[in-house]
């Protein structure tokens, strides 16, 4: 029970810190914004900071003029969204059916955890009355030659394998 508490508070502080908005801070916001977004090229979707087609180098030099005009990151985000569409964004958005996206993985790791716990308490449970009733058959049907014999036997066979 221990173990499936700690796996649950495992998977609860991970899905928060993937949900988590604290972007990294690096020394420049055009490059770590660069470094985040995709660029969408005829050849399929490509980090921005790697591709080599012409809308990539548009966009990071939009990127860089509109940083060092003040816009902020979410405006400059926003306005390629609506021009490239949301394919651009390294991750779907954290809404409407994005937020889905982003739950599901976390709420079948959940699921199946409990569906796991719940089996396997009632796999102990079901040991547990089996053991018993084994118990109790066997104390009552052994008669006291039956146990030595079986006792006797159980020597025997220990002696062949010393």
């Amino acid at each position: 029970m221990r173990a499936m508490q700690t796996l649950l508070l495992a998977t609860l502080l991970a899905g928060a810190a993937t949900l988590s908005d604290v972007p990294l801070a690096s020394a420049d916001p055009a490059d770590d914004l660069i470094g985040e977004l995709m660029c969408p090229s005829a050849t399929g979707c490509q980090p921005l900071a790697t591709s080599d087609s012409p809308e990539a180098a548009w966009m990071r030099a939009f990127i860089r003029a509109k940083v060092a005009e003040g816009w902020s990151r979410e405006r400059i985000v926003s306005t390629l969204a609506c021009q490239y569409g949301e394919e651009i964004l390294p991750a779907p958005p954290r809404r409407g059916f994005g937020l889905v996206a982003w739950i599901t993985p976390y709420a079948t790791i959940l699921g199946g955890a409990a569906v796991l716990g719940v089996l396997m308490v009632g796999w102990l449970r079901e040991r547990r009355l089996n053991d018993a009733y084994l118990r109790a058959e066997m104390a009552g049907r052994i008669s006291r030659a039956d146990q030595e014999w079986y006792d006797a036997r159980l020597r025997r066979e220990l002696e062949l394998f010393e």
